[in-house]
């Protein structure tokens, strides 16, 4: 099990699947600068220096987050 490690707690990251790959591919392009993933509380956009909060569906990540999160890496 991979984890991931904010403000001292300990949450579950999981990797998206092929089809949540493409639906991220579809919503922000190829030249991304950060990664995508999801744990228990939805889907989120991080870098080893940031992250977003969570979001229920892919389609939510507002844009702008997706590019200041980005500009941290």
């Amino acid at each position: 099990m991979n984890w991931y490690i904010k403000l001292g707690k300990k949450k579950d990251k999981e990797y998206l699947t092929k089809e949540e790959r493409e639906e991220v591919r579809d919503r922000f392009g190829d030249n991304l600068e950060c990664s995508f993933a999801k744990d228990k509380d939805g889907y989120y956009c991080h870098t080893h220096r940031a992250r977003s909060e969570s979001y229920e569906n892919i389609s939510d990540i507002p844009e702008s987050e997706v590019e200041w999160i980005g500009s941290t890496g």
